[in-house]
């Protein structure tokens, strides 16, 4: 027995020296691995620094809280608590191994000190032991979801198999290794190591005649083991523990809602040159960070199972578009994804783009950035059915999707008394009524709601009337990336030039657009939803809102909160009617259930087993509300569509406009 803890090193010298040429061995075949992995991404070293450098401040900060921190791992109520345990077991036992190599084979070099001895080595020992268990038992979870509960979020082959009972065997080898290191070194300190400890007296009888050599056994079957798991890790789905980080660390820095653009209708303008839009056929043709992150998917199913598309039987999984991509990118065979079968086309045109795949990804991969890459092809190509080429058709003939005349936009604001720009040019505000609301029967009625409320808040505002044009958001995600750009850029001149530098919008879809797409085209403009507007016209005191004694559930629509993170101010504006009752679904905030009408679904049919309106009107039934409210109005259409489907007449759906305008006197 020592007075003084210290760690004892008991294999003879000949074991460590061997023990660094396997470990060189195994760490040059690992090295080979990811250096084909980022030669496949054509990714370079000096783009990889200029890629980390770019946005460095945002990159840092998001690595530290979501790489590190694992804060959309965590988050997840199933398997946060698993997956966390996992994760930080291992770095802790990663930190002490690393320890350990600097005090047997650095410091010796310099000085005769150690630092493993004393109260450090037993905080060491303590937590070494603390953090191998939860790594044990985050093992012993993955395996029990994996083969007993049998989540059907999770698939599970032989590779699966293999990985996890490797890494379950390292991690109980290296407990058997300490509680041997006890039998043969009896320690008084080994109560620190309280698991290590148990199974050394466990162990005691059986290893009384020749402890030694079970400890060579033993040790070098874990070392053995470790680094043939190195070795293999970028040649199987382990790779994601490097891939992964690496996304994390590096993926774009972009608002959620905007999609990425290809070229710029502007430049060839400029420049004189038309050129084709490039065409996505094969997953090599896409970018190296979204090749990357092809590789970085740990295949978790989170993203299909947030997916609304996913959850009405429509032909898509995030997942599986993601997981199919990357293997025929690691497969590098360059063939036309559509012929070989990778890609479907029913696939593309389900999607909603929601972007609840994007926001629960821990690895931040940008799933719907692939699917309108591959949108913009079929575009391209013309391969649509007829209510989408009627759709594109009606956008580029009449600048609405509804093919309807431009002057049907203004003629009954105007017999309201809403005065256009040129005849207010004085207006602080310029209220952007959109196309939902200018032409739809249905969506109107949001507007005249609206005009009632700003009147009654005597705020000073006009309308660009037959000046405005769709915003283009619904084209840009059917995939017409020209034609949405044309849009924009006439869009920014017609605001520009009314000289107004506020603009309200009561549709979700065309406030994202403003908010973070116009800006590239040159937008300078403040863009804000009708929500957040009423909220303040509440609190400042210029709106007084009435009693309304109704039971009220609120959605949230994709663009305005899971996008946008406009939360709060829906509901202050609910709350300030006296005698309303606000009673949330068991989706909501961030979390929200799309209403299906995104991704310009609104414009065509997807085959479905059970619509996506229809399974969140039921979520809102739930809660006992007699009004859905909402704020948009393609939210709007999809609810009274799903009711119009179930013969429901229970819910009410009104814009939060409409319930504060019930609200007020006249």
């Amino acid at each position: 027995m020592t007075t003084m803890p210290f760690r004892e090193f008991l294999m003879p010298p000949y074991a460590y020296t061997a023990m660094y040429v396997v470990f060189f061995i195994s760490g040059s075949v690992m090295l080979y691995g990811l250096y084909r992995h980022l030669k496949g991404y054509r990714i370079g070293l000096r783009e990889f620094l200029g890629l980390v450098s770019d946005d460095f401040g945002a990159k840092a900060s998001r690595f530290f809280k979501f790489g590190l921190g694992q804060g959309r791992v965590l988050a997840e109520p199933s398997g946060g608590g698993m997956h966390g345990a996992l994760f930080y077991g291992f770095l802790m036992l990663l930190a002490y191994t690393t320890l350990i190599f600097f005090q047997t084979d650095v410091l010796p070099l310099f000085t005769s000190a150690s630092y493993l001895q004393g109260n450090f080595y037993i905080l060491l020992e303590f937590l070494g032991d603390a953090f191998g268990m939860a790594y044990v038992v985050g093992l012993a979870i993955a395996a029990y979801r994996r083969y007993v509960k049998r989540l059907a979020k999770l698939e599970t082959g032989w590779r699966d198999s293999l990985v996890l009972g490797m890494l379950l065997w390292i991690g109980l080898s290296g407990f058997i290794v300490e509680a041997v290191r006890f039998v043969f070194v009896p320690s008084q300190w080994a109560i620190f190591s309280p698991l290590g400890d148990a199974i050394s007296m466990l162990l005691s009888a059986a290893l009384r005649l020749d402890p030694f050599g079970f400890y060579q056994a033993f040790w070098w079957a874990h070392m053995l083991s470790v680094f043939a798991l190195l070795a293999v890790t970028p040649y199987t789905n382990l790779v994601h523990v490097f891939t992964s980080g690496f996304n994390v660390a590096i993926a774009p820095v972009k608002p959620m809602g905007k999609l990425n653009t290809p070229f710029s209708l502007a430049k060839m303008a400029e420049a004189g040159t038309y050129e084709a839009p490039p065409s996505a056929r094969r997953s090599s043709d896409f970018s190296p960070l979204q090749l990357l992150a092809l590789d970085a998917c740990t295949n978790c199913g989170r993203c299909q199972e947030v997916c609304p598309a996913y959850a009405s039987g429509r032909d898509l999984s995030p997942r599986v578009v993601v997981q199919d991509l990357g293997r025929d990118m690691r497969g590098n065979e360059g063939v036309d994804v559509f012929t070989k079968g990778v890609i479907r086309e029913t696939e593309l045109w389900a999607c909603t783009m929601c972007n609840a795949c994007v926001s629960a990804c821990p690895v931040f991969i940008d799933q719907v950035d692939y699917i309108v890459d591959y949108r913009r092809t079929l575009v391209s190509e013309n391969r649509l059915d007829g209510k989408k080429r009627l759709f594109l058709e009606n956008i580029a003939r009449n600048n609405n999707p509804f093919g309807l005349p431009q002057r049907e936009r203004q003629s009954w604001l105007v017999d309201m008394g809403v005065p256009t720009v040129k005849q207010n040019p004085g207006a602080e505000y310029l209220y952007w009524v959109g196309c939902q609301s200018s032409y739809d029967p249905r969506g109107r009625n949001v507007a005249r709601a609206m005009v009632k409320i700003l009147k009654a808040a005597r705020v000073n505002f006009a309308i660009l009337g037959n000046d405005e044009l769709c915003t283009g958001e619904p084209v840009r995600r059917m995939g017409e990336e020209g034609r949405f750009q044309e849009l924009a850029l006439k869009n920014i001149e017609s605001i520009r030039r009314a000289g107004l530098k506020k603009v309200i919008v009561h549709c979700a879809h065309c406030f994202n657009t403003f908010l973070n797409e116009y800006p590239e085209f040159g937008a300078e403009f403040q863009v804000i939803h009708h929500t957040q507007l009423i909220s303040e016209l509440v609190r400042s005191g210029r709106l007084r809102v009435g009693g309304l004694d109704q039971r009220v559930t609120y959605h949230d629509p994709c663009n305005l909160g899971r996008m946008n993170g406009v939360l709060d101010a829906p509901r202050e504006v609910l709350k300030s009617a006296a005698g309303l009752e606000l009673l949330e679904m068991r989706r909501t905030g961030l979390n929200s259930f799309c209403c299906g009408g995104g991704g310009a679904n609104v414009w065509y049919q997807v085959p479905e087993r059970k619509k996506i309106g229809v399974i969140r009107m039921e979520e809102a039934k739930e809660t006992g509300a007699n009004i859905l409210s909402v704020a948009c109005p393609f939210c709007i259409t999809m609810f009274e569509d799903a009711m119009k489907t179930t013969g429901d007449t229970q819910l009410l759906v009104k814009d939060i406009a409409e319930v504060v305008s019930e609200t007020l006197t006249e």
